[in-house]
């Protein structure tokens, strides 16, 4: 995994103090080495973390032995010793013994076909002097970051859109902040700033180095896996993924630095643990984020885990100071808000990881993927909401239960607001210029008849992309490769074939990876309530030596967030949190991670 920035204009020479700094921005996701290319019309700049294939050949930028063909990529191909074989078979002569090459032979014997044989996370650009084109793609879940900016004659990638912001000045897209305030996340190609757009996963750009015309095309849509249900019963279904799980997983232990684990204690990074642990040969070391004897952490099952794989386990302290100390810098490397509180846990775990190897293993995706949330357990319940809410004007409904649940979908898609498990009405009453329009999340909603398959579709798009960003850039942070086993094209052709009513049968979240853990796991650990890396939120708030310190940034004349509300609003929301007369501590702790984002987001990039 690596950075990189790919810039072109016609005839345009870009000045080296750009790409010097450009290749600071990128610094740490990849401090083994760094390249350059420029020449009129481009420039690539390339920053390596190198896992595949260590020696100085397989640095980047890479260019083919005819000089045609120049590369920088960021990911890793997971079948990429079988493609080289069969390039090797088509005349292909190889230099290295790294996957970027093979990404760059495919493409000189295959063209745009490449596309259809890689397996992994990627992100990469490919120069064609010949053609006089260049050619950049992103892996079809967006587990690598990838921006672009189009700007006049100039269009910029990047694998981060502080790299971006050198080129225009930095401002606030209004539309992904009224979506961080409800969701979390800005979706869809929102990258929370004007001007620069997040590249859609599994989509290609073509840029004519010649003219500066840019075309683009979808190479896969993920919601194309949806909805082709094959018949089969819950024995069948858990033979199959079982089968492909593991396939998947054998497929993320390629590494030439070895590979450590991200255990939380919950089903799916234990599950990952037990079967890495299976394919490996020496005791695998596995880092976790403590809360001491808090309630909310998991160490007791952890240590199940732990003990049962005979790992080599690290514990990191996660305190009140020690969140509030590593906020800030979790929010810079994710360029906007973190889209959750565990974030800087996974920044921290890596920090600490990065002493032993750049490969951690992690379980993120399985939820998406399973239907792992409470959501999937009441969709009967939600899909009803939602029709009462179509037939009954919400003035009508009195404000009290059963009858909340209904006016909070009143004229919205309940598959779209099945995340925000608080009502939401409060908080745009408090920002009336902040509400969510139509967007990504309805697209993909609007893909489907079938309330279930619409959930589905809204969290392997945007639900599943915040949390893969998050993986990447706080690993990236410390310079460790992430790698999502659980979010992977083949893998993800057989858990969307299983039929929804056994994968989501309500009552129940993930029941078929639930099966699959029981021959891993104990019951005890597999069938417990989901906890999310939950945080004591609302005890840290209080000290304002703690988390409590950032209070003061919603209530101070210099808030950011008070352009778009009544200080005194903000002022009160914060007092009665204070005296004990406001209860919504998720509302409160989004608040303040917004505005210690707006109040750098002017400023992304490090000074020179």
């Amino acid at each position: 995994m690596c950075g990189f920035a790919a810039f072109f204009e016609p005839g345009r020479i870009f000045q080296q103090e750009l790409l010097d700094g450009v290749d600071r921005d990128l610094y740490h996701r990849g401090p083994d080495s760094g390249g350059m290319i420029s020449e009129p019309g481009l420039s690539l700049v390339f920053r390596r973390l190198a896992i595949i294939d260590l020696s100085d050949d397989a640095n980047q930028p890479m260019t083919d032995s005819t000089g045609r063909c120049s590369i920088v990529f960021n990911g890793e191909i997971y079948n990429y010793k079988e493609i080289r074989k069969d390039l090797q078979s088509a005349g292909a002569n190889f230099h290295t013994n790294c996957d970027t090459e093979v990404i760059l032979q495919g493409y000189l014997f295959w063209g745009e076909e490449i596309l259809d044989r890689l397996e992994g996370m990627y992100a990469f650009a490919i120069v064609d002097r010949k053609k006089s084109v260049a050619f950049v793609a992103r892996d079809p879940y967006g587990i690598k970051p990838l921006y672009m900016l189009r700007n006049g004659s100039t269009t910029a990638f990047a694998s981060e859109m502080r790299v971006l912001t050198r080129l225009i000045k930095p401002e606030i897209d209004e539309s992904a902040l009224a979506e961080l305030l409800t969701f979390a996340w800005a979706a869809g190609t929102k990258s929370n700033l004007k001007g620069i757009e997040r590249v859609p996963g599994g989509t290609v750009y073509k840029i004519c180095l010649n003219t500066g015309t840019v075309t683009s095309r979808c190479f896969l849509n993920i919601l194309d896996l949806l909805g082709q249900e094959t018949p089969m019963t819950m024995d069948e279904s858990v033979e199959q993924i079982s089968g492909a799980i593991k396939t998947s997983l054998r497929a993320h232990l390629i590494s030439d630095v070895g590979y450590a684990l991200q255990l939380s204690g919950g089903v799916d990074s234990s599950v990952v643990a037990a079967l890495a642990s299976e394919e490996t040969d020496w005791p695998i070391s596995s880092f976790s984020a403590s809360l001491g004897n808090h309630p909310l952490d998991e160490g007791e099952f952890r240590n199940e885990v732990v003990e049962r794989y005979n790992l080599v386990h690290n514990e990191i302290p996660l305190g009140n100071k020690e969140f509030a100390d590593a906020l800030e810098q979790a929010i810079w490397h994710m360029e906007g808000p973190v889209p959750h509180g565990g974030c800087v846990m996974l920044m921290l775990i890596c920090n600490q990881l990065r002493s032993e190897t750049k490969v951690v293993l992690t379980g993120e995706g399985a939820d998406e993927m399973f239907g792992g949330y409470y959501r999937y357990e009441i969709w009967r319940k939600l899909r009803n909401q939602e029709l009462i809410s179509r037939i009954l004007p919400s003035k009508v409904l009195p404000n009290r239960r059963p009858f909340m649940g209904i006016k909070k979908f009143a004229g919205l898609d309940a598959a779209v607001y099945a995340s925000v498990y608080r009502d939401i009405r409060p908080l745009h009453r408090l920002f009336p210029e902040l509400v969510p329009g139509n967007g990504a999340r309805e697209v993909s909603s609007n893909n489907f008849k079938s309330f279930l398959l619409r959930l589905f579709a809204v969290d392997q798009t945007a639900y599943l992309e915040s949390l893969l960003v998050r993986q990447d850039k706080m690993s990236m942070a410390a310079s460790v490769e992430a790698r999502v086993p659980f979010v992977h094209v083949p893998l993800a052709r057989k858990t969307n074939s299983i039929p929804r009513k056994i994968m989501a049968p309500g009552g129940i979240t993930k029941p078929v990876l639930k099966r699959i853990a029981e021959k891993y796991l104990s019951k005890r650990l597999i069938h417990r309530r989901k906890n999310g890396l939950l945080l004591p939120y609302s005890d840290w708030l209080k000290d304002p030596d703690g988390l409590g310190r950032y209070l003061e940034y919603l209530s101070d004349p210099n808030s950011r967030l008070a352009a778009y509300c009544s200080r005194g609003e903000l002022e009160n929301i914060v007092e009665n949190f204070r005296t004990g007369r406001h209860s919504g501590v998720q509302w409160l702790m989004r608040l303040v991670n917004i505005e210690i984002w707006l109040r750098t987001a002017d400023s992304l990039t490090r000074p020179n």
